[in-house]
């Protein structure tokens, strides 16, 4: 028996991977009469610091200023990047009137990529992920990509990797 997919994940980084990965997303919806999810996870810069520097960035500060400070970019920087998902997939759109592109709910998360992307994952019965990759650090991140190599090790339902081509490399 041949799987149903109803609802399809595509996680997004905004790079030209995940360009080419809403493609291949946006196919495979068309053809599985699938309804489409975009996720763009943002990830947390403070909490990143953080991690990087070995002490807690935010204790450091009054808190109440800190945090009206933090709300206040990063509904603005959620947004922008709400934009740019929204602008991804209006680039997308096919000539069906019931582009998947078109239609796609779009979800803008602040946090660790891929624990937010296994959440979403996990809460809102995907039967497909898609995603783009690409590396930056070690030998296996070449060949995969950090977030992407997490969601691989503990995703429960498939996942379609997709690499940008060496055309749009080039491009």
């Amino acid at each position: 028996m041949l799987p149903i997919i109803r609802r399809i994940l595509l996680a997004t980084d905004l790079s030209e991977s995940s360009r080419q990965a809403l493609r291949y997303a946006v196919s495979e919806a068309e053809r599985h009469h699938a309804s489409l999810t975009i996720l763009h996870v943002a990830p947390d810069v403070v909490e990143m610091m953080s991690e990087e520097s070995g002490f807690d960035i935010e204790g450091h500060f009054d808190a109440a200023s800190w945090n009206e400070f933090n709300e206040k970019n990063t509904s603005r920087a959620l947004e922008r990047a709400r934009a740019k998902v929204a602008e991804a997939a209006k680039e997308c759109v096919t000539d069906s009137p019931n582009c998947p592109a078109a239609n796609a709910r779009i979800k803008i998360a602040m946090g660790d990529p891929a624990g937010r992307i296994l959440e979403e994952l996990a809460a809102g019965g995907y039967d497909l992920v898609v995603m783009g990759t690409h590396g930056h650090n070690s030998f296996m991140d070449m060949l995969l990509g950090g977030v992407a190599q997490k969601v691989l090790r503990h995703s429960v339902k498939p996942i379609l990797f997709v690499r940008e081509t060496v055309a749009e490399q080039e491009a």
